[in-house]
């Protein structure tokens, strides 16, 4: 029971690296543009973060899915697809299959 609990929340944690990944370099993107215009007045320098954050996250998403699609390994770690989804087994593991009476279609 514990041993399934603890790998239900390693997997859990594995699926949460996409999003954790997303916000760390959005953070990143928009403190190194900042960093490269500190002259801006306060508008400007809004704009220019927000910018520098979408292009972070963007270009951050993009290097974490190149990576998950080109390794098998990390793939099997996190229990994912190379989309980044969880797989069915596990999803079916975690919260048990679907019965009869509880199915999608009621």
């Amino acid at each position: 029971m514990i041993r399934r609990f603890v790998r239900a929340l390693f997997h859990l944690g594995g699926w949460l690296l996409t999003p954790i990944a997303a916000v760390l370099t959005a953070a990143l993107g928009s403190t190194l543009v900042l960093l490269l215009a500190p002259g801006l007045s306060s508008t400007a320098g809004l704009v220019v973060a927000l910018l520098g954050g979408l292009l972070g996250a963007a270009v951050g998403l993009w290097l974490w899915l190149r990576l998950l699609r080109r390794s098998p390994a990390l793939q099997d770690v996190l229990a994912v697809t190379p989309e980044g989804v969880p797989t069915r087994d596990v999803l079916e593991d975690a919260l048990g299959p679907d019965s009869p009476d509880h199915g999608p279609d009621r």
